[in-house]
């Protein structure tokens, strides 16, 4: 072999072997893509609103097992991998946390309460990690990071459409006890607001810390006022069930307002015996919508009951299903997720209504306020 041949197949060789090296790392650093799409969910698995954390899992496994059944996304299967986040800030951040760094999930679907996700966001920024909350209300979500979007109808609103009700009613003199939590007090505060501008005087307004079961000087305050309407907004349970029913032992029959968690809530209905009378902000989704009640069917099939909370599942539904058709459009990029949905959402017509995720990453959906009636959410 002359000096010219063997330069030539020296250089071959070389090219050979510089191809396969950097071919096999190109090999190396893409995913295979035949394993699945993880969706996380953190939510309330424990404690007295576990049943509304049972249903937001349940309706995310339902939605995924539709997307599934018709190939996946992109050819990819979907899975979900649930965390309990309770409502607290704490356990919120160490489920997130969980799920970000043990699990290596770049969606989740965050049904925590506003502290935990307050205290979550920050994990879910730094890793460009997709957090849709089809829960949280509280107004401390707008500023929670960009990667942080709502399809949960905002308290803010809560506490002015329960103020408009009650103005509707023709009530004058109102009160307003609340429970020193970032979700009561937003409803609190609003309330406030709006039941000034409406021109009702709000003659008792008081706060009490969470588990609180002692209510005999608050209620007897507001007998002395002899109010006409009280919001009670309460997130602890065993508080809300017990101010209600010694505000009913001193013969205050002033009709009560409250959140929807009250009318939710296990410990509350223990206590009370029922929620019958009490009148609740019930936040707004598409009821009427036919593909949601085919929805709730086919849950109800699979579970063997309703949903304890249709709008959560509503909510949690149209979050799953906007994950996965921004997945489809831009593919596996959490990044190129996160631009998706800032863009395209507007106008979207989903099971929760037609709404828009404005800069804040919020939709834009309120609350309608009813009455429990022989045991019904019935309209006012």
């Amino acid at each position: 072999m002359d000096k010219n041949t063997k330069m030539i197949v020296g250089a071959v060789i070389a090219i050979v072997v510089l191809w396969g090296g950097y071919a096999l790392m190109g090999k190396q650093s893409v995913p295979a893509t035949n394993e699945p799409i993880k969706i996380g969910v953190a939510t309330f698995l424990s404690g007295d609103l576990a049943a509304l954390g049972e249903n937001i899992v349940n309706t995310a496994q339902l939605a995924v097992d539709d997307i599934n059944a018709k190939g996946g996304i992109n050819g990819r299967q979907v899975q979900i991998i649930a965390e309990d986040a309770k409502c607290d800030s704490k356990t919120g951040l160490s489920a997130v946390s969980k799920l970000v760094n043990t699990d290596n999930v770049k969606y989740i679907v965050g049904g925590m309460c506003s502290n935990g996700t307050i205290a979550a966001a920050p994990v879910a920024n730094e890793h460009n990690v997709v957090l849709m909350t089809p829960v949280t209300g509280g107004r401390n979500v707008d500023e929670a990071g960009e990667y942080i979007f709502r399809t949960a109808n905002s308290d803010l609103l809560a506490g002015r459409n329960i103020a408009e009700a009650m103005a509707k009613k023709g009530y004058k003199k109102v009160g307003v006890i609340a429970e020193t939590t970032e979700y009561t007090i937003d409803i609190k505060k609003s309330f406030e607001q709006r039941a000034n501008e409406l021109g009702l005087t709000v003659a008792v307004a008081e706060e009490f810390q969470p588990n609180t079961t002692d209510f005999r000087t608050i209620a007897a305050k507001i007998k002395g006022e002899n109010l006409e309407a009280v919001l009670v907004a309460s997130q602890t349970g065993i508080s809300g069930g017990n101010l209600i029913k010694q505000m009913k032992s001193l013969g205050i029959n002033a009709p009560v307002f409250s959140d929807f968690l009250l009318v939710l809530n296990g410990d509350v209905k223990k206590i009370l015996g029922s929620f019958e009378g009490i009148y609740f902000a019930d936040p707004s989704y598409n009821a009427d919508n036919a593909g949601l009640k085919n929805f709730f069917a086919a849950y109800k099939a699979k579970y063997g009951k309703d949903p304890v909370a249709p709008f959560h599942s509503a909510a949690t539904y149209d979050d799953v299903q906007l994950l996965a058709t921004a997945i489809k459009a831009v593919g596996d990029d959490s990044v190129k997720v996160h631009d998706w949905l800032t863009a395209n959402v507007k106008s979207y017509k989903g099971f929760m209504g037609t709404y828009s995720i404005d800069q804040n990453g919020n939709s834009d959906l309120g609350f309608t306020v009813k009455v429990v009636k022989d045991g019904v959410p019935t309209d006012m």
